[in-house]
């Protein structure tokens, strides 16, 4: 017999609730004007007209009684194209609109219209000759028998009183009753406050006023001008109130042309690639001029404005992504793009996106972006993608992608051909026409454009690219910068360049493209020259002003690339006359223009302005590099530096014109002369150290007469060959009788040219003189005698006794300087004196700055640049020294000091045999050396170790013991020859004799990093732990870690291991299965240095136990329960003990049998013959160590077992008897037969109860998986103790539970330490099971029956939430649940269940065959009410709106259910429903 259904639980949705939902998604205000625009444009209109209708119009004689509440204040969209029976049968449909499948229909949900009920209840429609009321709520409409919308023909009806008075309301737009409509008006009377009351449209009892409306009018008026930009054909939107237009908008396309078919370009191009699919692409660009006519208030005059837009269209046939392209055109998405670029710009504009009509999602962009994108039902957001959790197939990541790809493919065309047809139209079209670049906004489709469309101009070599200058250039001309200063883009910008600059907006999306890859020229110093070269004679840059142009020099000069320079041909060099130059070679050498490299230069020649930088125009970076570099610009530029001949021509030029003397020396007394003189030779002395010659100097010279003499007489170059000058100007000796001679001379006798040069006043010629030899000094006697000669008629002759006698003394004092040149001195070297060449101690180099010192006897040779020492052996060379003075003679611990420890480098080689002489005099007067002198010669190596090698002392060691720490090749020992010789010194210098705690730690990380063989390191740490002290700082951390002791592994095997690692021998009882083990003792004093003096952790002891049960080693177990007997007794540890080993249920105690046992298996006596269940403890154990036993009995081990144990042991022996010798028959019986000896009328014994308990438990292990058909009535006749421990057969007994019902209440149940597990195996019935065993068949309570088809809601539903949301959407559901009593959900299941193994026959219903295979599960904890079951029935107003406990609230959640399935069900309490 067919099973019947207690009730019907289908799924179905109320009109009034599916409108409120969908008014929900479509708020009131702007939006619902735009679906009557979007709905008249795709219906051809080009006119929409929205009057708000104030009148209060006839309420008498109506259609119906009822209808004269909706006479009053009305909002009428009007338009000139009249509804299509196609048209009304899609209203008919809500949800299932037939524009998702007209191709020729930009509208897609099918749902906008019914954004109207967000102000009406009853809306009404006219076109042609018929009139729709609407009536959602069946009220006046079900009494004339045509529920929720009557359709009338008011044309063959408008003579009836009852239709005229109905079309009054429509007045204000409807001249003619009798005549078809060419158009549509839909009224939509406003909701007063009192049918907002009882509407189940509108929430919380909204009602819509006529402010309300002229609120919208208000806002909507903002978005006029947008709303025609991308409409296919709609070309005017008035605002009306009654008679008064508020505002109006209306589009014009200059020269716009039509086809034949009447259609404009876009209508033509949407039918030929979308609807024909004729074409691949089409493209189309216009100009749009939007006239505005607008009130800023109600009852202000309203003015009129004008825009105009650059519009570029763009439509594409198809996708490269074929699965992306049949899901787009299922869902009526077409690769359509627009792009509309306002021409007057303005700061507040910020771009929109479109589907034809705006979209509320502001873009940043400087122009609107229109696509056919997949966006949400509402038209409030576009499909981005966001939820990660998405499949990639589930409709929001495919429209995400959708909208990426017309985004990011589409777009970028568009826009670039939108910036072509602006440049076409003799605009450039700058920056502020590009897309916007990211700006933060990473996670934003719309966002990302630029890149694409900058790539594709550079590319494809579009005059396109907007340069500093304003004008757009193809990327082929331009340079192109991210980065450049303010002040250079500025002087660029002035200047004209053919630079792209992209502004800061632009530049974070722009930059991470590879721009050289693109074919972009990058700006540069080098760049920028050849640049600047090609707008060299343009305006801007011949009448730039001089400080963008220094900006300009700054820039094409900072890269330093003098060879390239000349490249740049544009005027940018300043000079002094006020003109400017470029850095191209000059065609002969009077064309070049000279660099003063500092202000000496820009000084001294300062008259030659036409041929002269201006330096102090340059900035101080550019004079930097010009002058740094001037030796190669002069090579390739025209700017050179002043040399010495043009310097020489310059004084011809511009200082000795005019002079027509030409003897040695002449008088000039022009003003300022002195001055230029100084000054020019101050330029000699800094020309000579850039690195001109002498001699190319004074021959360069011998011509100019700057030698200064005095009295305003200067003495040309050329003639001091001839008229020697010499030197007074040091006014001392010789030289101050000769200044001071002369000066009396001339005033006794007509003054005459002496030659003699004082220098007062010349500093700078007084150096450059002297140093290129020019004039001589008066303490050189040839120069002197050669003088004196000359002058001798003009100078000796006249001089007095007096004067001459003292000329006598001062040429007597030139004895002791012409000694110093005599060679008479020999050098302290390894010559022997008859090799050894004798030498003066004089040097007329005046960069010789060596010192003479006098030594005596030194056995070594310490010449060095610095000094010359000179052997001073002979008794009278050192008295004449001493008496003259010549030099100094320091002792030999200054010599020691100052010249022989210096002398020693840092490093060196026993074989540099000079290096050792000085090392060892050193330690042979090692007394005599100085603290400092000790403390740097203990810094270098001077101890040789080897024939090869040196080291410092304290890098030494000397000693037995010391020594036979390190390794032969480690070299740390003196050679013995050196040793023995310089031991006592050695020692002072830092060598050490002894072990000390650097050495033990140097030595320690020695052998962790070494590499040597275990066995070698053995010998050295066994010597270390032997001959050493423990340092006296305990073993730092990283020291504890590193791997130096040896030691033999658990594997036997020596190796190295850190001090956590290992143990010495006296751990071996311990630790000998658990650390390596050393082969040496060490002292107590070590161990407890090396951190063994701690108690053992929990790991090695666990390791050591489970090596010493390995190994039946019981000494060392004995040894280990001394140790924590040790612990026990000290009151520490012993919960670490027991619980973290674990002894309490370890087996780890030996038996007498040779097994190991638990604590509680365990006796010190009384179990010798219960092996393997019991044992008593093994004696040789015990006698291993004396507190063995007290241990043991501290951890609880008893004296002997108790009898119940006894017997429980015989018992399972006796059953392991019959499974060795009976078959499972056998088994059977026999626990019958031992059941049946405990069996007792009332309850068991506390023994017999634990039998009985384990013959269950015996029952369920053993006969159970043999028998579970149980063909020869083995386990129904067993029997296990109830509640009360009263034997009961299996079939008298239930589960227990605590949550056992009333009417099970004396039912008996199973003894409660029978455990669920055995009880499941048994397969005794629970308490469901006796609760299902006493139900008779369900009957049928209850029917709801559906009241419209819940399939469109479903689809739409669907559309809306994605497949994945089931789980979220299921969450919800599962956190919301709450049964009556209170109690809420706590848990949430999902399972994939792969059966198809389920019955298909005997169902409810054959056609549920099909559904009897693989299914998803999920399972909550919590109970549907039964207002849960009648909120499925009513699709859309659930159970949880009015529940303000609840998250959810549109109760659509659940139809998720329908992304997986058409037959869902589900069980809840005592319900089964399945929905169909």
């Amino acid at each position: 017999m067919p099973v019947t259904p207690k009730r019907n639980n289908g799924q179905d949705q109320s009109l009034t609730v599916l409108l409120r939902n969908i008014i929900s998604e479509y708020p009131a205000g702007g939006g619902v004007l735009r679906e009557l625009c979007q709905n008249a444009d795709d219906a051809g209109a080009d006119t929409i007209e929205f009057v708000l209708d104030t009148r209060q119009h006839p309420t008498e004689n109506l259609l119906h009684k009822d209808l004269e509440e909706f006479q009053g204040i009305s909002l009428l969209a009007f338009n000139n194209k009249p509804f299509t029976q196609k048209d009304f049968e899609s209203l008919r449909k809500i949800g299932d609109s037939g524009k998702a499948k007209d191709l020729t229909s930009t509208g897609k949900f099918g749902r906008g219209f019914n954004s109207v009920y967000n102000w009406t209840d009853n809306p009404s429609i006219l076109s042609g000759t018929s009139l729709l009321l609407l009536d959602p709520h069946k009220t006046w409409s079900s009494e004339i028998g045509f529920p929720g919308g009557p359709l009338y023909d008011f044309v063959d009806s408008c003579d009836e009183p009852e239709m005229k008075s109905q079309l009054s309301a429509f007045d204000s737009i409807l001249k003619s009753y009798d005549t078809a409509f060419e158009g549509t008006i839909i009224r939509l009377p406003l909701r007063n406050e009192a049918q907002a009351i009882k509407s189940e449209i509108v929430e919380d009892h909204l009602s819509t006023s006529q402010k309300d409306i002229e609120d919208v009018f208000r806002l909507f008026t903002n978005e006029l001008v947008e709303s025609l930009l991308f409409l296919r054909n709609l070309r005017s939107i008035t605002l009306r109130i009654d008679d008064t237009i508020f505002a109006k908008a209306e589009s014009t396309v200059p020269n716009e042309t039509k086809n034949d078919r009447g259609e404009n370009p876009v209508n033509e191009g949407y039918r030929q690639v979308f609807v024909e699919q004729s074409k691949e692409h089409y493209e189309s660009d216009f100009m749009m001029e939007i006239n505005i006519l607008r009130s800023a208030e109600l009852d202000a005059a309203p003015s009129e404005t004008k825009v105009k837009y650059a519009i570029s269209h763009y439509l594409r046939k198809s996708v490269e992504d074929q699965k992306l392209q049949k899901w787009a055109r299922n869902h009526k998405l077409f690769p359509w793009v627009a792009i509309a670029n306002p021409l007057d710009k303005t700061p507040d504009f910020d771009g929109r996106l479109f589907t034809t009509l705006p979209l509320p999602i502001q873009t940043k962009h400087p122009a609107h972006i229109h696509g056919i994108f997949s966006i949400t039902p509402d038209r409030s957001n576009i499909h981005s993608g966001g939820d990660t959790t998405m499949s990639s197939n589930s409709a929001t990541r495919l429209g995400a992608k959708w909208n990426q790809w017309l985004l990011h493919e589409c777009v970028p065309r568009a826009w670039v051909r939108n910036l072509e047809f602006i440049r076409n139209e003799n605009r450039s079209p700058g920056w502020d026409f590009w897309p916007a670049g990211k700006q933060g906004e990473w996670g934003q489709l719309w966002m990302g454009i630029l890149g694409t469309v900058f790539k594709k101009v550079v590319e494809d070599g579009l005059e396109l690219l907007p340069t500093v200058s304003g004008v757009v250039e193809p990327a082929k001309e331009v340079a192109f910068t991210l980065d450049i200063p303010d002040d250079l883009h500025s002087s660029l910008k002035e200047a004209g360049a053919r630079v792209v600059f992209p502004p800061a907006d632009k530049r974070a999306e722009i930059g991470p493209l590879d721009h050289r890859r693109l074919g972009l020229e990058y700006l540069s110093p080098s760049t920028g020259r050849r640049h600047l070269t090609t707008i060299k004679d343009t305006n801007a840059l011949l009448h730039l002003d001089i400080k963008p142009r220094m900006v300009l020099l700054d820039y094409v000069l900072s890269d330093c690339q003098v060879q390239d320079f000349k490249s740049c041909e544009a005027p940018l060099i300043p000079l002094s006359d006020g003109t400017f130059r470029g850095f191209d070679m000059p065609s002969s050498q009077n064309d070049r223009v000279f660099l003063a490299r500092d202000r000496t230069e820009e000084a001294l020649f300062r008259k030659s302005l036409e041929r002269t930088v201006k330096i102090s125009a340059v900035s101080k970076k550019s004079r930097t590099t010009l002058v740094r570099h001037i030796t190669e610009i002069e090579k390739h530029t025209r700017i050179k530096a002043w040399a010495v001949e043009d310097a020489a021509q310059y004084c011809f030029s511009y200082e000795f014109d005019g002079i027509t003397e030409s003897g040695p020396a002449i008088r000039i007394d022009k003003p300022g002369f002195n001055d230029f003189i100084e000054l020019f030779w101050e330029w000699v002395s800094k020309a000579r150290h850039r690195g001109a010659g002498g001699p190319t100097f004074v021959n360069a010279l011998k011509n100019l007469w700057i030698i200064p003499l005095g009295r305003q007489m200067f003495q040309r170059i050329g003639s001091t060959s001839e008229y020697p000058v010499l030197n007074v100007s040091a006014n001392i000796g010789i030289g101050s009788f000769l200044k001071l001679t002369e000066s009396a001379l001339a005033n006794r006798f007509i003054p005459e040219i002496m030659h003699l040069y004082t220098g007062d006043g010349f500093p700078h010629a007084t150096q450059s003189l002297q140093e290129l030899g020019i004039i001589k000094d008066y303490d050189d006697r040839a120069p002197l005698i050669k003088w004196l000669e000359v002058t001798m008629k003009v100078f000796s002759e006249n001089l007095d006794l007096n004067e001459k006698m003292e000329l006598i003394r001062h040429l007597f004092d030139l004895s002791r300087y012409c000694f110093r040149k005599l060679p008479l001195f020999l050098e302290a070297n390894y010559l022997s004196p008859i090799e050894c060449p004798w030498i003066s101690i004089v040097n007329d180099d005046p960069s010789f700055l060596a010192t003479y010192i006098g030594v005596v006897n030194l056995p070594i040779a310490l010449d060095t640049p610095q000094y010359i020492f000179i052997d001073i052996s002979h008794h009278e060379l050192k008295e004449l020294v001493s008496h003259l003075q010549l030099f100094k003679c320091p002792s030999l611990s200054e010599i020691l000091g100052d010249h022989v420890v210096p002398r020693i480098s840092e490093t060196g080689s026993p074989n540099d045999k000079r290096r050792m002489e000085l090392i060892e005099f050193a330690l042979n007067h090692f007394e005599l050396l100085s603290a400092e002198a000790r403390f740097a010669l203990s810094t270098k190596e001077i101890v040789p170790v080897s024939d090869e090698k040196l080291r410092r002392p304290k890098d030494t060691v000397s000693g037995k013991h010391v020594a036979a720490l390190y390794f032969e090749e480690e070299e740390r020992s003196p050679i013995k020859s050196f040793a023995e010789a310089y031991h006592h010194a050695l020692v002072r210098l830092g060598m050490s004799e002894d072990i000390t705690d650097q050495i033990i730690l140097e030595r320690i990380r020695s052998y962790s990093s070494s590499g040597r063989s275990h066995r070698d390191i053995n010998d050295k740490v066994s010597t270390l732990f032997f001959f050493g002290r423990p340092p006296t700082q305990p073993l730092s951390n990283d020291c504890m870690e590193l791997c130096w002791i040896p030691a033999i592994s658990l594997e036997g095997e020596l190796g190295l291991f850190s001090a956590l690692q290992c143990r010495s021998p006296s751990f071996r009882p311990l630790c000998n299965y658990s650390v390596p083990i050393m082969k040496f003792r060490i002292s107590l004093a070590w161990e407890k240095w090396l951190g063994w003096d701690d108690k053992l952790t929990v790991e090695l002891m666990n390791k050591q136990l489970e090596g010493a049960i390995r190994k039946d080693d019981r000494p060392s177990l004995a040894s280990l329960v001394e140790y924590w007997y040790k612990i026990y007794s000290s009151g520490k540890g012993t919960l670490m003990v027991d619980e973290e080993l674990k002894l309490s249920s370890r087996k780890w105690i030996p038996g007498s049998s040779g097994g190991f046992f638990s604590l509680t298996e365990i006796f010190f006596t009384g179990a010798t013959q219960l092996p393997p269940y019991y044992d008593d403890v093994c004696k040789r154990f015990l006698d291993a160590k004396s507190i063995v036993k007290r241990f043991l009995t501290h951890m609880g081990v008893k004296l002997a077992p108790t009898l119940e144990q006894v017997i429980h042991i015989l018992l399972l022996v006796w059953l392991w008897e019959c499974e060795a010798s009976d078959p499972l028959l056998t088994q059977g019986f026999q626990l019958k037969e031992l059941q049946n000896r405990i069996a007792a009328e009332g309850p068991l014994s506390t023994q017999d109860l634990e039998v009985a308990l384990y013959i269950v438990e015996q029952v369920a292990l053993r006969l159970v998986p043999h028998n579970r058909k149980d063909p020869r009535g083995l386990i129904s006749d067993f029997k296990a103790p109830d509640q009360d421990g009263i034997m009961r057969t299996f079939s008298e007994l239930t589960a227990g539970g605590s949550d056992m019902p009333d009417s099970l209440a004396n039912r008996l149940t199973t003894h409660p330490r029978i455990p669920e597990s055995t009880i499941k195996k048994l397969g005794l019935p629970t308490v469901e099971d006796r609760i299902l065993a006493s139900l008779n068949d369900p009957c049928f309570e209850q029917d709801f029956s559906q009241t419209q088809s819940a399939k469109a809601v479903i689809k739409d539903t669907l559309q809306r939430y994605s497949v994945e949301s089931t789980f979220s959407e299921y969450l919800a559901n599962a956190e919301d649940c709450m049964d009556g009593e209170g109690k809420t959900a706590t848990r949430i299941d999902w399972m994939i269940d792969h059966s198809n193994e389920y019955p298909t026959e005997k169902l409810i219903a054959k056609e549920l065959e099909a559904v009897q295979g693989k299914a998803l599960f999920c399972y909550n904890d919590g109970v549907f009410t039964d207002e849960d079951f009648k909120s499925i029935i009513d699709v859309g107003i659930g159970s949880k709106a009015p529940d303000y406990s609840k998250i959810g609230k549109f109760g659509k959640g659940a139809l998720t259910m329908y992304h997986w399935t058409s037959a869902p069900s589900f069980v809840s309490g005592d319900s089964y429903v399945i929905f169909e």
